[in-house]
């Protein structure tokens, strides 16, 4: 045995020290072993460069042990130091990921086995031949995806991806070309892994939780406006309406409240649901398009309405009803057919079906944003007209006091003044009356056009996830990391999806609209007529019989 330079080859980066060679063994064999790492370096080199570069630092420190000299009583003793054991786990812990999705197991090195040259294993760490990383900066990069060959089919998938059943080595076929790549598929539905762990499952159900509070409330107010006496006449009709498409709008959430996922997936667990995979996709978005549209419609209507009573004393729209029937529950019914028609109604993200990114701008949001800007300037114009009216009266009242204070001079003025005031009264009178359907006019304005915004500017930067699939890659290769967890990925995806928090919030505003119109329309008269109705009920069922009125009925039941 001797102690001879390394001649070069497959470790020249690795090994910079004399070699123990034994009589007998050449560097040719023992190259030629190491034939392995060539086709490493071609294979993993881009995909996963530190499994390649510990796969290096362990071979050829085990293959070529480290060789030094000593004399003792005039010969040449040689010291030798093996492979360290911690250089060999350190090889299975990182490429053991990449090799067992990939099928490549049997490449792992055994860290028992004898080195065939030194005849021992592997060494402890404080006594052992440590052999230093070629590029440090290279060692932490993560998996690069985006490296495999085109076509290619990992064997296995790690969590949380599940086996794509369609993909086939060397062809293009595969389930869903969005969410799965190289055989391996994000379960469904993807946004609960671009979003820290368990985010989206928590804020959606608390989404879910007011929409069917808000849906308990709208349900009370439509049956109140349409059982109790005198509510289905202008203009408390519209109110009736109105809290009709909310009740629709809201009870959507009963779809997805015990079980999301029946909703947002198709039957394989990993397409998102469609219309044409998922019937009760196509059901609860086309409920979703249609009191959507509709309680735009309607709300415009009652905006108009406000604005023809207070500002110009007409009740135009009172004998107008079979029209605007025809037009607001058409127009709802034609958006809910097109998208039906074209096939549109996919799941996107929340717990919600509806159009499909690509086209919800042109098929539902402009059209609803044409109907709706409409009715947020003309209710701006009516609050400016009460503003001014409110600041008209207030000073024309200081000075009729004043006129009169100065006892009498001035009457033609104080006449003038008060013809005025005569004039604008019953603008204020109006907005005495009917400041709760103000009120929930202008909710309703502002939520709806912060949803269209937030899907005008935030949902389309989903669109970016297929238009640059790179980021798709590397998210996916850092969820392979086996030293990574979900939540330090998703900072990967941060410019390609809406920030949560203004996800949550959007959400929040139009599922409270149900809340609000009970707010603002249940109120103590309205309970005293339910008690008169059960009294009346209570006393055609007893038959003539003498039943006592209680004032607290209502309550009591």
């Amino acid at each position: 045995a001797q102690c001879v330079p390394y001649p070069g080859g497959v470790c020249s980066d690795y090994v910079d020290y004399n070699v123990y060679l034994p009589d007998g063994i050449t560097f040719g064999a023992i190259e030629q072993k190491l034939t392995l790492l060539n086709n490493l370096t071609d294979w993993l080199g881009e995909i996963y460069y530190p499994c390649v570069e510990a796969y290096y630092q362990y071979s050829c420190s085990f293959e070529f042990p480290r060789c030094s000299t000593s004399i003792v009583n005039n010969t040449e003793i040689p010291t030798v130091l093996g492979a360290c054991q911690s250089a060999c786990q350190n090889t299975i812990d990182t490429c053991k990921t990449i090799f067992r999705i990939t099928g490549h197991t049997d490449n792992l090195p055994d860290c028992t086995a004898n080195s065939p040259l030194t005849n021992i294993p592997a060494q402890p760490d404080n006594h052992c031949n440590a052999v230093a990383q070629k590029n440090p900066e290279k060692y932490a990069q993560g998996f690069n995806i985006s490296g495999i060959p085109v076509g290619y089919v990992l064997s296995e998938c790690t969590a949380p991806f599940i086996k794509d059943p369609l993909a086939k080595m060397g062809s293009h076929d595969t389930l869903d070309p969005v969410h799965c790549k190289f055989g391996c598929c994000i379960p469904c539905p993807a946004q609960n892994y671009f979003f820290k762990e368990g985010y989206p499952e928590k804020g959606f159900l608390a989404t879910d939780i007011i929409r069917i509070v808000s849906a308990v409330l709208s349900f009370f107010v439509f049956i109140s406006y349409l059982v109790l006496p005198d509510k289905k006449r202008h203009p408390t009709i519209i109110i009736l309406f109105i809290s009709g498409c909310l009740l629709v709008f809201n009870a959507v959430a009963f779809f997805s409240i015990s079980d999301p996922k029946r909703l947002q997936c198709a039957s394989d667990g990993i397409r998102q649901s469609t219309q044409d995979n998922n019937v009760l996709c196509a059901v609860q978005g086309a409920l979703l398009l249609f009191s959507s549209m509709g309680s735009t419609m309607w709300c415009t209507v009652m905006i108009l309405n406000l604005h023809l009573h207070t500002v110009w004393n007409n009740n135009f729209l009172m004998d107008k009803y079979i029209i605007l029937n025809v037009l607001c529950w058409g127009t709802a019914g034609i958006i809910m057919g097109v998208s039906l028609g074209l096939h549109a109604i996919k799941f996107e993200f929340a717990n919600l079906c509806l159009l499909e990114v690509d086209l919800i701008m042109k098929a539902f949001f402009y059209p609803m944003a044409a109907i709706a800007m409409p009715g947020f300037i003309i209710h701006f114009g009516t609050f400016i007209y009460i503003g001014r009216v409110a600041m008209r009266s207030g000073m024309e009242a200081d000075m009729a006091q004043s006129l009169s204070a100065s006892g009498g001079t001035g009457s033609t003025n104080s006449q003038q003044t008060k013809s005025h005031i005569r004039r604008h009264r019953h603008a204020v009178a109006a907005v005495k009356i009917q400041w709760r359907p103000l009120m929930l006019a202008s909710l309703m304005v502002i939520s709806v056009v912060f949803y269209w915004l937030f899907y005008m500017i935030q949902i389309n930067k989903m669109m970016g996830l297929k238009r640059e699939p790179m980021a798709m890659y590397d998210w996916i290769g850092c969820m392979m990391d086996p030293d990574t967890h979900q939540n330090d990925c998703t900072h990967i995806l941060e410019d390609y999806l809406p920030p949560f928090p203004l996800m949550i919030t959007a959400e929040v505003l139009v599922s409270i609209l149900g809340i609000t119109l009970f707010l603002n329309f249940v109120k103590r008269s309205l309970l005293q007529e339910w008690n008169d109705l059960i009294y009346n009920i209570r006393v055609n069922i007893g038959r003539g019989r003498h039943v006592q009125k209680n004032g607290d009925q209502f309550y009591v039941l």
